[in-house]
């Protein structure tokens, strides 16, 4: 398995903590589901496989979904920035 990486594009492919603390903006925030794809925004510990990561999902226009922080196993690799 690849290391996920800050600027990758993930999908959420599991959710260990369904109630998971997020934020988003204001008339489009909403919990992350299964299936979302989103990026990493945030490595907090770029060198420990088992860190969190902060991931972002945004909508067209710009706004955030949701904010929340994923273990790297929740997360499959959909992309990588180049």
């Amino acid at each position: 398995m690849r290391q996920i990486q800050e600027y990758d594009v993930v999908r959420v492919a599991v959710l260990k903590e369904r109630d998971r603390s997020f934020d988003g903006s204001d008339g489009v925030k909403r919990p992350p589901q299964i299936g979302d794809m989103a990026t990493v925004c945030h490595e907090y510990e770029p060198n420990d496989l088992t860190a969190t990561v902060a991931v972002e999902m945004v909508n067209e226009d710009g706004l955030t979904i949701w904010l929340a922080d994923f273990d790297r196993d929740e997360l499959e690799l959909v992309s990588r920035h180049q």
